[in-house]
């Protein structure tokens, strides 16, 4: 399923960088690695500061029952056939939270390690993780 890109990230409103498609960053696991390589550079941002601690939420916590509050929280209920880009409003951050625990989720533990430790740390600017 294709993600349309529509709210809690810089990009929904401004335009996006040359080549950035978030289903491929999906796909080829390298959202997390753009979160943290674009931070703060004012070009390549990939989320603004609310979604920023929405994602941090998540992954410094266990990411599951993390999922489990943040979606009781916003009133994300979603059932097996629902649509979790709709049912979060478009929302990236959202979407890459209540896809966690699902068959085909967004961040693999590599990922959410690689953030958890990134926000730690005080999420730095200018740093350039590969993945």
């Amino acid at each position: 399923m294709d993600y349309k890109l529509t709210t809690g990230n810089k990009m929904a409103s401004n335009p996006t960088p040359d080549g950035w498609n978030t289903n491929q960053q999906i796909r080829d696991h390298q959202l997390a690695t753009s979160i943290i390589n674009g931070h703060k550079d004012g070009v390549n941002d990939v989320f603004d500061p609310e979604s920023l601690v929405l994602l941090q939420q998540f992954c410094v916590s266990e990411p599951t029952s993390a999922r489990e509050q943040i979606a009781k929280e916003r009133g994300w209920a979603i059932g097996p056939d629902e649509n979790i880009a709709e049912a979060v409003k478009g929302n990236l951050a959202g979407y890459v939270i209540m896809k966690h625990g699902t068959n085909d989720p967004v961040f693999d533990g590599r990922d959410l390690e690689m953030l958890k430790e990134w926000f730690e740390n005080g999420m730095p600017s200018g740093e350039q993780v590969v993945r």
